[in-house]
């Protein structure tokens, strides 16, 4: 009677299909790596090897993160096999990517990691909540590989004094990599050493190269020879955007195989304070900055320059030394006692210049002993951190397409007349149209701007959800004074309308 039984119950799995495979374990994972690969072709690290036990024939899946709005996405490997699989993805770009091993027909689907009651909506959360490798058939506990074949990063926040030696980091096969410092306003490259001296200071970025043709970069500020707490007469201090490059940095240093900014995905607030930044080791606004960088060597101005970060370590006593600051790139990242200090400054008769749109806009945290920075708040507006109070202007929208974009128009009339010193020299006229605003922009705010205030320029904008405004503006607050170009593109209009214009600027609030 039990010799019937088992027949008929073999007969029964053999009329169910997938009943036999529903009992079948998951794949186990026996080993795993290198945990890093550089997949570049030199014999190095190329290659992740992962050894699995299963009952049959596995696939390897692998999965990248494609951003806030679309979440996981598979990438296909072609790679299967029975206990030893090995993968050597030399199409994919430097990052981290999440991988398992899969039966082909991967079994049941399992449940959400997140509760219903937490998901939240949207395509990239949906794949957050039932991630695609969530399956009977995969592998319990799916592993991150980092693919990076060339990094580099100055371990420090701060900016550095010709003659000194910053503490570059490489990461590189085998350690072999060269060094140069490269100018950027003028290209002109050094060779690996201590920083120049005698040389225009500023952003400047380290490239790294290595035999197998890889490149990277890191950037790199450099101080003039004059002390930062005693600058001579007549003498702007520029600050460099440090937490803005590290807000939009797409590394994923807590290895989850999401690069780790909010603007990858929402739900995340903490990105690392020191460290290499992806893509390819310069910051985002890298190409919207290099045309400050050029005046700057052009005119050789009388500066200091520093980090947003030294910044808010610097006295108010140290800052009334300096006729005015200068913010050249998109400052849009600030920790609160910082804001105060500029008010202060401001309000005392410092002069504030905002070369890029959205200054001044949201708070963070610095977590030095973690070597973190976090977010704390979206927009601080309401607590009293108004963007539009401190510059005059503030964020009304951006990441519409480039063919949205418009001409300037300058001011008419007597508004005209009160900022005819920014127009001298330009060939623009009250009324005229010059130059383009396109990506982000900024607005005034009649309650929160500066009542003494004039609206240079501006231009309308057809944006995604509606009419964005790009107001370039000068105003007075306290003694103070403050221009911001209320555009993210202004550095990248033509020299012959925005050389002239920083000269102006220039002209009036520092010399």
């Amino acid at each position: 009677m039990k010799v019937v039984l088992g027949v008929a119950a073999a007969l029964a799995l053999a009329a169910v299909p997938g009943a036999a495979a529903g009992r079948t374990a998951a794949p186990v994972l026996v080993s795993f790596g290198p945990a890093v690969i550089s997949p570049n072709g030199n014999g190095v690290h190329d290659t992740l090897t992962l050894r699995v036990r299963a009952a049959g024939e596995v696939e390897l899946r692998a999965y990248a993160w494609g951003g806030r709005l679309h979440g996981w996405r598979e990438l296909p490997t072609g790679v299967s096999g029975t206990g030893t699989l090995h993968w050597t993805p030399t199409s994919l770009r430097d990052g981290s990517y999440l991988v398992t091993a899969c039966y082909k027909d991967r079994r049941k689907r399992l449940g959400p990691v997140i509760t219903p009651a937490e998901q939240r909506p949207g395509a990239a959360e949906a794949t957050v909540s039932r991630p695609p490798w969530r399956y009977s058939g995969c592998l319990v506990r799916p592993r991150v590989v980092r693919v990076e074949r060339l990094a580099a990063y100055v371990n420090s926040t701060g900016s550095f004094e010709p003659g000194s030696r910053p503490p570059l980091v490489v990461s590189a096969d085998g350690g072999k990599a060269s060094v140069r410092l490269e100018q950027d306003c003028s290209g002109r490259r050094f060779p690996m050493g201590l920083l120049p001296r005698g040389q225009t200071p500023g952003l400047y970025h380290y490239v790294v190269t290595d035999p197998a043709g890889d490149e990277t970069a890191a950037p790199v500020v450099l101080r003039s020879g004059d002390s930062v707490d005693h600058p001579r007469p007549h003498t702007a201090l520029v600050v460099w955007p440090y937490l803005t490059w590290r807000a939009y940095n797409g590394y994923d240093a807590n290895l989850n195989g999401i690069p780790d900014s909010w603007y990858q995905f929402w739900r995340q607030r903490r990105v690392s304070l020191v460290g290499a930044i992806l893509p390819g080791g310069r910051e985002d606004d890298f190409k919207a900055t290099v045309g400050f960088s050029r005046w700057l060597c052009s005119r050789a101005p009388r500066v200091q320059t520093v980090t947003d970060v030294e910044l808010g370590r610097l006295p108010l006593s140290t800052l009334r030394r300096y006729k005015a600051i200068v913010f050249p790139g998109h400052s849009e990242y600030y920790v609160p006692s910082t804001w105060d200090e500029l008010r202060r400054y401001r309000d005392g008769g410092g002069n504030l210049v905002f070369l890029q749109a959205n200054p001044m806009y949201r708070q963070v945290r610095l977590e030095r002993e973690h070597n973190a920075m976090v977010m704390t708040d979206f927009d601080a507006r309401d607590r009293g951190y108004s963007d539009f109070a401190l510059a005059g202007v503030g964020y009304d929208g951006c990441c519409f397409p480039r063919s949205h974009a418009v001409r300037l128009r300058a001011a008419a009339g007597a508004a005209y007349a009160r900022v005819r010193w920014l127009f001298r020299g330009t060939g623009v006229g009250p009324g005229q149209a010059f130059g383009y605003a396109a990506s982000e922009s900024d607005r005034i705010d009649p309650q929160l701007t500066q009542h003494d205030h004039v609206v240079a320029a501006e231009g309308i904008v057809a944006g995604n959800y509606g009419v964005v405004n790009a107001a370039m503006t000068w105003s007075r607050a306290g003694r103070g004074q403050v221009f911001a170009t209320g555009n993210y593109d202004f550095l990248r209009m033509r020299r012959s309308i925005t050389w002239p214009l920083l000269d102006n600027v220039w002209r009036r609030l520092v010399s």
